[in-house]
């Protein structure tokens, strides 16, 4: 009897025993994985920690970025680093073709890099207002993504809106050659604070940059101005001396213009110089410089430019300028004609230059351009003048409606 009781209360004591042991594995087992979960969270807040050490130091330098070239090299270059991108693509509505004068040729030209595009036919304008107003990851589909990012090798993308004032300025997309890298439930919360700095950073950027524009640009004819011209002419001796090649000046001036102003009045005076400027403009390439120096005088500096090809400029400016008579009203038909006069600045002559300041050696090309100018006015007007030569233009007789 005695027996069986012992043996009764050692199945209970193993058993408890089997318990308490089941229990230590439970807890230790959920000790393992609360310690897993508690590694996940850690090194998950790590991964976030330093992600957001990134976003800031990109976002400082957007902020402290100081022109809008700088501030697009730093999205194309330094964040494309930083994040390790495959590709990235900045599409910027442009329907006024503004930003096209504001946004320096080297970025927008880049035939290396699809990194920007300027938005201005409808399509693509309807397109971009068509984006969703919040960002958007997935995998990048081609017939979908490629009027945004146009590479097929690009697996995941990150579709970021750039909004200001609740209207679309563009956007900013980021692709991945890893399919996983922009999963459609991808956290955005570090994205869409980027898309929000990123935009108020373009808009003021841009903004400065219309602001600039605005103090060298003539607000009649709406090309630059003599300010402008000044500046830019020393930094292109500078790079045509560091580029080896040879650069060319030519100074412009309308003949008779003071009869139109004391005829016709100034106003009918503005409207001539405006309609001039364009036909000027129409001849020239687009990292010339065409500046209004000063009343009815224009200069134009010509990068990358031999003695033989800038006559030839001359030439076609003064064939512009007067090819078609410049209509005012049905009342007042014009026949206008233009003076020019050229000089060349070769790299040996800049380099064996007794001027050692740049500045210097920039008048001195201009002011052989004016003198060439003035040779020209004495010689009948209507001709391009180079070095003391008479091109090969014969003068256009003015109209008998008004001598110019």
């Amino acid at each position: 009897m005695s027996v069986g009781v012992d043996m009764s209360h050692s199945d209970r004591s193993i058993k408890t025993q089997l318990m308490q042991n089941q229990d230590s594995q439970d807890v230790q087992l959920q000790n393992v994985q609360l310690k897993a979960q508690f590694n996940r969270l850690l090194t998950n807040a790590h991964e976030n920690q330093h992600k957001l050490e990134r976003f800031e130091k990109i976002e400082f330098k957007l902020m402290a970025a100081e022109s809008i070239e700088q501030l697009l090299l730093i999205i194309r270059d330094e964040y494309a680093s930083l994040f390790k991108l495959d590709d990235c693509t900045l599409l910027l509505e442009d329907e006024d073709l503004s930003l096209r004068r504001l946004i320096p040729k080297a970025i927008q030209n880049n035939e290396s890099s699809q990194f920007l595009t300027l938005l201005n036919f409808p399509v693509e304008l309807e397109k971009l207002n068509y984006l969703p107003n919040q960002i958007s990851t997935g995998i990048y589909y081609m017939a979908k993504h490629q009027w945004l990012m146009d590479n097929p090798r690009v697996e995941s993308i990150a579709v970021m809106p750039l909004i200001r004032r609740g209207k679309k300025i563009g956007v900013f997309c980021c692709g991945s050659y890893d399919r996983n890298r922009f999963h459609v439930h991808a956290a955005c919360d570090f994205l869409q604070r980027l898309s929000f700095i990123m935009a108020v950073c373009i808009e003021n950027a841009l903004n400065l940059e219309r602001l600039k524009l605005s103090t060298m640009t003539d607000a009649l004819t709406q090309v630059h101005n003599r300010r402008f011209f000044d500046q830019r002419l020393p930094e292109e001796l500078a790079r045509s001396e560091r580029s080896l090649s040879a650069i060319s000046c030519l100074f412009l001036d309308i003949d008779h213009f003071k009869s139109v102003n004391d005829t016709y009045g100034h106003g009918v005076g503005d409207s001539v110089l405006c309609q001039v400027a364009q036909r000027i403009q129409t001849v020239l390439r687009t990292h010339d410089v065409l500046a209004r120096y000063g009343g009815e005088e224009f200069a134009v500096l010509l990068p990358d430019t031999g003695n033989d090809e800038a006559m030839m400029v001359a030439q076609r400016i003064i064939f512009a300028v007067n090819k078609n008579r410049i209509v005012i009203d049905k009342n007042v038909i014009l026949t206008v004609t233009i003076s020019a006069g050229v000089s060349t600045l070769t790299t040996e002559e800049s380099i064996n230059d007794s001027f050692n300041d740049i500045v210097a050696l920039g008048m001195q090309l201009l002011s052989t351009a004016d003198q060439a100018l003035y040779d020209a006015k004495k010689q009948g007007r209507n001709r391009a003048i180079n070095a003391g030569l008479l091109a090969l233009i014969e003068p256009v007789e003015c109209s008998q409606e008004v001598q110019c």
